[in-house]
C-alpha cells in the first residue's frame, strides 16, 4: 500500500485522474453489494484495508491523506496489529462506509450519464429505414430512420458524457476531501507529538532535578569553603581578642594595640565572608539582573568574563517592557554558561562577542568565539550545553549550536518575551525590574 506523497490541492490534479479513480469506485459498487455480508464478518480486517485503499485513492486525487501504515512495516504485520486493536480499526469504519456509500452515486452517474451518452453518440450510425428510431415525448413523436435525421443525437450524447465526467470529477473531489477529513493521521500525529512531549518533559525534569542537585551542592560547597571558613576564623579571632583583653599582661598600651590588631583582622574576616556570600548569591540570581534588567546584567557579565568579550545590544524600550523575569534569568545564565565554556575550551588568546537583539516577537542572544570550535552537545560530558538547552526550553526558548572544528563556536539563543505557560497570566511584580534598563 502506498505511503503519503507530497500533497497538493485536488483542483490541481488532472481531471482525467480523478475521473478514472471515481470510475473504478463505481465499478466496485456491485461487487461490494454482493460481498457485503462477508466483508462485515471480517470487519477488523476489511475496515483497515478499505480505509487504506480510500486514502491511496485520495492521494491520487491530490488530497492529504497519509497512509496509516508506518514506513518500513510490512502490510500483513501492520494489518494484523491494527486488527487486534479495536480502537484503531474502528476509526477506519467511517472512512470505509463513506467510501462505499459514494460508490452508489458514482455507479448511477456512470450508467445513467456515461452509458447513455455513449449510446446516443453511436446510435445515428445504426439507423436505417428498416430499423428506425421512434421517439415519444408527451404529445410529440418522431421516427428517425437515417444518420442525417439523427445528427443531433451525437452532440446530445457528447453533452451527456461531459456532464457525467463533470459529476464524477466533483464526486471524486468530494471523496478526496472526506478521506482527508476522516483520515486518522491527525490523531496519530497528535498522539506521536504528545508522546514525544511526554518524553521530552521527562528528560527535562530529570535534567532539572540533576541541575538543582548540582546547584545545591555548589551552594553548600561555596558556603563551606568560603563564608563558613571565614566566619569560623572570625569567631576564633574575636575569642582571642577577648582573651588578650582579659589578660592584659603587657600593660594597657600594649593590650590596646593587640586588641586593635585583632579587631582589624576580625573586620577583614567579616568582609571576606560578606564577599563570599555575595558571590554565592550572585550565582543564584545576580542583583544587577533584578535591579537594572537583562541588558545591564549582560554588560556586567561581559566585563567580568574570563576572556576578552565585547557586548552589543539592539533593543527597543517598548519591547523590553514585555520581557518577563523567567526569560531574563534563563537567557542570562545561558550566556554566562556560554562564556564560561568559551573560556575553558576556546584556547589561549580567544575572544568572544555577545549580541543581544530584542524585538516584538522575542529576543535572540548570539555568543560567538574565535577559538577551536568542535562543540558537540551529544558528546559524553557535554552536560553544560544540554543544561542550557533544557533551561531555555523551560521558558519556550531554543539553543542552536554551530561549532565546526577550527572555526570557533556560535551559540544562538532565542526565546519569547513571555514563556508560553505564562502568556495567559498577568506579569508578576518581580518581573518589573528585569523588564527595564536593557541598555545599561
Amino acid at each position: 500500500m502506498p505511503h503519503a506523497s507530497p500533497t497538493t490541492d485536488p483542483r490541481r490534479r488532472p481531471r482525467g485522474t480523478v475521473i478514472l479513480v471515481e470510475l473504478a469506485h463505481a465499478l466496485t459498487f456491485i461487487p461490494l453489494l454482493l460481498l457485503g455480508i462477508f466483508l462485515l464478518l471480517l470487519l477488523p480486517i476489511t475496515a483497515p484495508l478499505a480505509a487504506e485503499l480510500e486514502r491511496a485513492c485520495a492521494r491520487l486525487a491530490g488530497a492529504q491523506a497519509p497512509s496509516s501504515r508506518p514506513p518500513g512495516q510490512g502490510t500483513w504485520s501492520w494489518l494484523l496489529a491494527r486488527a487486534r486493536q479495536p480502537g484503531r480499526w474502528m476509526r477506519d469504519l467511517p472512512l470505509m462506509f463513506v467510501g462505499g456509500a459514494l460508490c452508489a452515486p458514482g455507479l448511477l452517474i456512470t450508467v445513467g450519464g456515461g452509458a447513455l451518452g455513449a449510446i446516443l453518440c453511436a446510435l445515428p450510425s445504426r439507423l436505417s429505414a428498416q430499423a428506425p428510431l421512434k421517439l415519444h415525448l408527451f404529445a410529440w413523436s418522431a421516427n428517425i430512420s437515417s444518420a442525417g435525421q439523427g445528427w443531433w443525437l451525437v452532440p446530445l450524447g457528447a453533452a451527456c458524457l461531459a456532464a457525467a465526467g463533470g459529476l464524477l470529477y466533483a464526486l471524486g473531489r468530494l471523496r478526496a476531501r472526506l478521506a482527508q477529513a476522516l483520515s486518522d493521521s491527525s490523531q496519530d500525529k497528535r498522539l506521536a507529538t504528545l508522546t514525544a512531549e511526554v518524553g521530552h518533559l521527562t528528560a527535562g525534569r530529570t535534567t532539572l532535578v540533576d541541575a538543582f542537585d548540582a546547584e545545591r551542592t555548589r551552594i553548600e560547597r561555596d558556603l563551606h569553603d568560603g563564608a563558613q571558613q571565614e566566619l569560623v576564623a572570625l569567631t576564633m579571632g574575636l575569642g582571642m581578642a577577648r582573651v588578650r583583653a582579659l589578660a592584659d599582661e603587657d600593660g594597657p598600651e600594649a593590650g590596646r594595640e593587640a586588641l586593635l590588631a585583632d579587631l582589624d583582622a576580625a573586620q577583614d574576616r567579616a568582609e571576606a565572608a560578606l564577599r563570599s556570600l555575595r558571590e554565592t548569591v550572585h550565582g543564584i540570581r545576580p542583583a544587577v539582573l533584578t535591579e537594572r534588567g537583562l541588558g545591564a546584567a549582560l554588560r556586567d557579565l561581559a566585563g567580568r568574563a574570563p576572556l576578552p568579550t565585547t557586548m552589543s545590544i539592539t533593543d527597543a524600550e517598548e519591547h523590553l517592557d514585555s520581557l518577563t523575569s523567567p526569560v531574563a534569568t534563563a537567557v542570562y545564565f545561558a550566556v554566562s554558561e556560554a562564556l564560561t565554556n568559551a573560556a575553558r575550551h576556546a584556547g589561549p588568546g580567544a575572544t568572544a562577542t555577545v549580541q543581544l537583539d530584542v524585538g516584538a516577537q522575542g529576543l535572540s542572544a548570539v555568543v560567538t568565539d574565535d577559538g577551536r570550535g568542535g562543540a558537540d552537545p551529544s558528546a559524553a560530558g557535554s552536560t553544560g550545553l544540554a543544561g542550557m538547552a533544557q533551561r531555555l526550553e523551560s521558558v519556550g526558548g531554543r539553543l542552536a549550536i554551530d561549532s565546526a572544528p577550527g572555526a570557533g563556536t556560535r551559540l544562538t539563543i532565542t526565546a519569547p518575551l513571555t514563556p508560553p505557560w505564562a502568556e495567559s497570566a498577568a506579569p508578576s511584580a518581580a518581573a518589573g525590574p528585569a523588564r527595564r534598563g536593557g541598555a545599561g
